[in-house]
């Protein structure tokens, strides 16, 4: 893939995303339809007012697999693809491919849209061709990735969802200031409550002056005062580096705001001082550590998904227990692991496979997550565990009968912030496997060679590896087999409602087995490796909290057994290992003995 943008002397590129084109770091997406439209909104305020737009540099991954590419530039998007000023490209190549208009476009104080129109032939089967459009997963905003894929949904801005497109305006006559820089949000921002946390906050430059210090001032809850930081960003349009930006929390409990305003940019005024930044964080009656959920959208069917099933072994392995993975095999029908019951990856915000999403928030591969780095998902794993729970949750799970038809399965939970939760019940499987050809696992790997590939552990799927061939058997881990959500993927709990911070409240579901003959022989059969998942899901749609635990065993929050037990109001039930041998407290994935009942610190 080439790297780096093209553009002639006297266009100055703009763009949301303005780094190097390269596709291990940047992502892939497409609707599996012929023609895609992406555009980008072009504010008519601030540095762009009245600029002069010349062309665009339209990013390609897979030239062979493109049949028609255009540019355009419009002042409001429409289904009759009607535009200002238009061209086509007939030679196109990887990476940013420029496009220079006909006539140059001035920008009105309402702004405008510069977009492409990409055409690719689908039935190559490549990823390049199903996928097309290449995108920054790294940073969420809107108006960066508008797309048009069928006339149904018309148009979408799915930047706040996905990311920025990286299809950039090519602009004329317009001059930077010498200083303009603001900050940017930031994600899942938590505290705890008389704490101090440090978050990362990007630092965005416009301006013909590189950026090396600021002065910047931060307000909490009313308290604001003026600090500096060291910085390195190179001068033009959006540039961008990274600040460290430390936090002293409220000592109540709820939801407060920090707002952020650059003042002065090498020791200058900053042109931007007035654009202050608003960053809204809930604050904790106490910190608990947060186990991840990664809902994973795959099947049979799917030959990339190997990658999928290997991205999840890899986050098993490295993170334990903290890993929640439930992986619905809901992409072909046939897929004899196909759940009659579950949320569907169309209300998940997932449209292709293999893919999936850590905790209701954000959708990414299984494998690369959002390459944030060589770690790939194991980073964006990792940054999602730093984010403290919302609630503190603890389960126990039985048999309902000696035949193992259905697990009943209590919740205790303590709310951690005021807010309103509903809790979802899941049974997962490991180890499933059967003999007939429907579970057989799709490989398109086999095509390649490990070298073609490039890493290590994707290895065994390529030509001459151990599972090289088109088909394979494999056994199955994190298999979604029943769920509260009906066939419609409506929620079947009843919602807890709003709790007040540090509340308690109870519940409880019984889940039955599926009943398809060749799942339930396969469950049969790895009837020791049933698990029963919760999660709280909050008022905002995510994930607040979840917890796993084998059926017939409790799991619970170290941090809660130890405060229940330096309780002095409470009494204090023995217990023991396996043994029979009284211990005093439990450590993190130690089996107990307490009242009779097999229990595992969580």
């Amino acid at each position: 893939m080439a790297t780096a943008s093209v553009s002639a002397e006297n266009y100055t590129p703009w763009g949301y995303y303005m780094g190097n084109i390269e596709t291990d770091n940047l992502g892939l997406i497409g609707a599996g339809v012929a023609t895609l439209r992406i555009a980008i909104f072009v504010p008519g305020d601030g540095i762009l007012a009245g600029g002069t737009i010349a062309g665009a540099n339209v990013p390609v991954y897979d030239p062979s697999a493109v049949t028609s590419l255009s540019a355009w530039v419009t002042p409001s998007l429409s289904s009759d693809e009607s535009y200002t000023q238009q061209v086509e490209l007939t030679d196109y190549a990887s990476g940013y491919n420029q496009a220079i208009f006909p006539e140059s476009y001035t920008v009105t104080e309402s702004g405008c849209y510069v977009g492409y129109t990409i055409t690719v032939n689908t039935s190559l089967g490549t990823q390049g061709s199903k996928y097309p459009v290449i995108y920054d997963r790294s940073t969420l905003s809107p108006n960066s990735f508008w797309i048009w894929y069928s006339s149904q949904y018309g148009w979408q801005d799915i930047g706040n969802d996905y990311g920025q497109s990286c299809l950039q305006a090519l602009f004329t006559e317009i001059k930077l200031p010498e200083t303009a820089a603001h900050f940017g949000t930031i994600k899942n921002a938590v505290t705890g409550v008389d704490t101090e946390s440090e978050w990362p906050v990007t630092v965005y430059s416009d301006a013909s002056e590189a950026v090396s210090n600021i002065e910047y001032t931060i307000d909490v809850n009313g308290v604001k005062e003026t600090r500096t930081a060291d910085v390195a960003i190179e001068s033009g349009f959006n540039k961008s580096g990274e600040i460290m930006v430390k936090v002293a929390s409220p000592s109540e409990v709820g939801e407060y705001n920090v707002a952020l305003a650059i003042t002065k940019v090498n020791g200058k005024e900053n042109s931007l001082a007035d654009n202050a930044t608003v960053i809204s964080f809930k604050n904790l009656s106490r910190i608990v550590q947060r186990n991840t959920v990664v809902e994973e959208f795959t099947g049979t069917g799917c030959g990339w998904c190997p990658r999928g099933m290997q991205g999840m072994a890899n986050l098993r392995a490295e993170f334990g227990d903290r890993f929640i993975g439930l992986a619905f095999h809901a992409y072909n029908t046939s897929d004899p692991m196909y759940p009659n019951y579950y949320i569907s990856a169309s209300k998940l915000g997932i449209s292709g496979a293999p893919s999936c999403i850590m905790d209701r928030k954000e959708v990414m591969d299984p494998y690369y997550g959002t390459e944030k780095n060589e770690r790939y998902v194991l980073q964006d794993f990792d940054d999602y565990c730093s984010i403290p729970a919302e609630v503190d949750l603890g389960i126990k799970s039985e048999w309902t009968s000696d035949s193992k038809d259905s697990v009943k399965v209590e919740v205790n939970l303590e709310a951690l912030t005021e807010g309103s939760y509903e809790v979802v019940y899941v049974l997962s499987a490991d180890s499933l496997t059967g003999t007939t050809t429907a579970w057989r696992q799709s490989n398109y790997y086999y095509q390649y060679s490990a070298a073609e590939v490039g890493e290590d552990d994707l290895a065994k799927f390529c030509k001459g590896g151990e599972y090289g061939s088109s088909r394979f058997y494999w056994n199955f881990d994190d298999v979604v087999i029943a769920s509260s959500y009906n066939a419609q993927g409506a929620n079947l709990v009843f919602p807890l409602g709003r709790l007040a911070a540090d509340a308690k409240a109870e519940s409880s579901y019984t889940l039955g087995l599926p009943t398809k003959a060749a799942l339930r022989e396969a469950v049969n059969a790895s009837i020791d490796k049933v698990f029963a998942v919760v999660f709280v899901i909050n008022a905002e749609g995510s994930i607040a909290q979840a917890v796993k635990a084998r059926v017939g065993e409790t799991a619970v929050n170290p941090e809660s057994i130890e405060r229940i037990e330096n309780d002095e109001t409470k009494t204090v039930t023995p217990s023991y290992d396996l043994q029979g041998r009284p211990i005093s407290t439990p450590r993190p994935g130690q089996l107990f003995i307490r009242e009779g009942r097999k229990m595992m610190l969580r």
